[in-house]
């Protein structure tokens, strides 16, 4: 417990995700590099930091997206996305805390796509996706093709003194295939819970509102994250609770719009993490 603390103490000073992988199944040799490496987990989970076996590493996603047209002018919406992610080998928590970081980027992965935002009802908001790129080790040969596509929804099941419960819900299907090795694909159902509760406050010359999340994440083959005398070591569910403050009109920066921040805690049997987000996946 005061690992996890100390951890998340980091990860709060540094705006950083961690994830923490643990051996469950009977431990065998891993024979492949490429095992050790889950290049879909890095590039999409986030800033933060991520242990997989012996080896941790420190993620820094640079996130772009520009809308070119919005649901107000024709009754649909289009945002283009752009995921610039850079990864550093053997991050170390202890140096985290004491303010150093690697100066020495390890891996590089880019994902680019498009969402589209379809209003079904007043009620209900549904977000087709989908995402392609690559990742590439700078000073080893590792590399993958990273995809994903899918279908997010968001419905508001009620309203009462303020307050909005939606229904949010993914439905994912990605994968990545390193360079001389099997393509590794999974889906899974992301479903939970957001409640957004009215605080008239503002933040940057924006009025804002809480936000509590809770979110299930179901992984229908599981999530391979290998480790170097497991490589069977797989993740079939996660559990998420998310608090953030919702900005009611996002702060709108050179290269993106933030609509959230946040803090996310994120479990299961087999891994845990904390991360600072800027908008919910949903």
């Amino acid at each position: 417990m005061l690992t996890l603390l100390r951890f998340a103490a980091a990860a709060a000073a540094s705006l950083i995700l961690c994830s923490s992988a643990q051996a469950q199944a009977q431990p065998r040799a891993a024979t492949d590099p490429q095992d050790l490496i889950n290049w879909y987990y890095a590039a999409t989970f986030g800033t933060g930091v991520y242990t997989s076996g012996d080896r941790t590493v420190g993620v820094l996603q640079l996130p772009f997206a520009h809308q070119l047209k919005t649901v107000a002018e024709d009754g649909s919406g289009l945002k283009f996305k752009v995921s610039t992610t850079l990864g550093f080998y053997d991050f170390s928590f202890d140096t985290a805390l004491e303010g150093s970081f690697p100066d020495r980027v390890s891996t590089f992965s880019l994902l680019a796509g498009l969402e589209w935002e379809f209003p079904l009802s007043r009620r209900w908001t549904i977000r087709p996706y989908f995402d392609a790129g690559a990742g590439q080790e700078i000073e080893g040969r590792q590399s993958a093709w990273i995809y994903d596509f899918g279908v997010k929804s968001r419905f508001l099941l009620a309203q009462d003194h303020g307050v909005d419960f939606m229904l949010v819900n993914s439905l994912t299907s990605a994968g990545y295939r390193p360079r001389g090795g099997p393509n590794n694909p999974f889906g899974y159902l992301a479903t939970g819970l957001d409640i957004i509760v009215p605080t008239e406050r503002s933040l940057f010359g924006h009025e804002v509102n809480i936000g509590i999340t809770p979110i299930y994440y179901y992984y229908f083959n599981h999530f391979r994250f290998a480790e170097p005398g497991n490589p069977d070591n797989r993740i079939g569910e996660e559990f998420e609770l998310a608090i953030s403050i919702v900005a009611r009109t996002p702060w709108s920066l050179k290269l993106f719009d933030v609509d959230r921040l946040g803090l996310a805690i994120r479990t299961s049997s087999d891994a845990v993490g904390v991360s600072l987000f800027t908008s919910l996946p949903f």
